[in-house]
């Protein structure tokens, strides 16, 4: 079966490649892998037009997990019927968003409604709730859950199983790379963060019998190898760099922390413009409280 999986840029604040969702075309309709946030949906809903597809062929929408980055339209998918797939324990935060709202307004203050937009909820017989393994059957096609916590608890990757099979579109369990480089920048977001959790999810990922790794931030992977190398590495130096400067005021620490990743990007031949881009203020402060929190007892 030939099919056609495509890349939409959601251009989330005007940044190319910061965040995107997949479509794919199977014989009974689209599938789409990635709501983005509610900020991007007439750019979402612009590209899917393009390629043709319109609510009335959409099959489902599968999410990778809840953060608002990837699941933050979803809501948009079930007010017009489409049936959501998301992972059982992020299931109930679908139907009502009001503590995922309350916690992230919380981290983001006024920046909230700029970077997310508005949160309402889905349908709850439209949301369907998946554990390790079930497969979602829509639009001719069939996806297998995969369990991939480290990240988040409630993350899966979404293995294509038609096609030449080889496709698996992971979310954040394969990090994110900068727009045309080969450069990972890690989100390590507490309270969900766990470095052992995610070791183990690259090691399935690595020995997995896909080929491409679909990332929402990054694009197509295929050197899987070398790109999962260069991830265990750099979140085992990432973690050992903010475990060994705990004792450091907040705001040096923030600035050093910031520094030292920009030291890494600049050796991988990052360009500073994308740097700032991508290695935002708030991705800073996020995972030196992502490490904090998983390395208290």
């Amino acid at each position: 079966m030939c099919l056609g999986v495509h890349h939409i840029d959601l251009m989330h604040m005007g940044i190319p490649g910061a965040i995107g969702a997949w479509a794919v075309h199977g014989p009974d309709g689209w599938i789409v892998i990635e709501s983005g946030p509610a900020t991007c949906w007439e750019v979402l809903r612009s590209g899917l037009e393009s390629l043709g597809a319109t609510p009335d062929t959409i099959a489902a929408l599968l999410v990778t997990h809840i953060h608002l980055d990837h699941a933050g339209g979803a809501w948009r998918f079930a007010q017009l019927g489409i049936p959501v797939h998301v992972h059982t324990k992020g299931a109930a935060h679908l139907i009502d968003p009001s503590r995922l709202e309350r916690s992230s307004r919380r981290i983001f203050g006024d920046r909230f409604d700029t970077l997310w937009g508005a949160l309402q909820p889905c349908e709850h017989a439209l949301v369907h709730a998946h554990e390790d393994h079930d497969i979602v059957r829509a639009g001719g096609l069939s996806f297998q859950a995969i369990n991939t916590p480290g990240h988040a608890d409630h993350h899966h990757a979404w293995h294509l199983l038609e096609g030449d099979g080889e496709d698996l579109f992971c979310g954040d369990a394969a990090a994110m790379v900068v727009p045309g480089t080969n450069w990972i920048t890690i989100p390590m977001p507490p309270p969900e963060f766990r470095l052992e959790r995610w070791l183990e999810s690259l090691e399935r990922i690595e020995h997995g019998p896909w080929t491409r790794l679909r990332l929402t931030h990054g694009g197509t992977q295929v050197a899987i190898t070398e790109h999962i190398a260069q991830l265990r590495t750099s979140m085992q130096m990432q973690v050992d760099w903010i475990a060994d400067s705990v004792s450091q005021p907040p705001k040096e620490r923030i600035e050093a922390y910031r520094t030292w990743l920009w030291e890494q990007a600049e050796a991988h031949g990052v360009p500073e413009s994308l740097f700032e881009q991508h290695v935002s203020p708030g991705l800073v402060s996020m995972n030196l409280a992502g490490v904090d929190r998983w390395a208290t007892p």
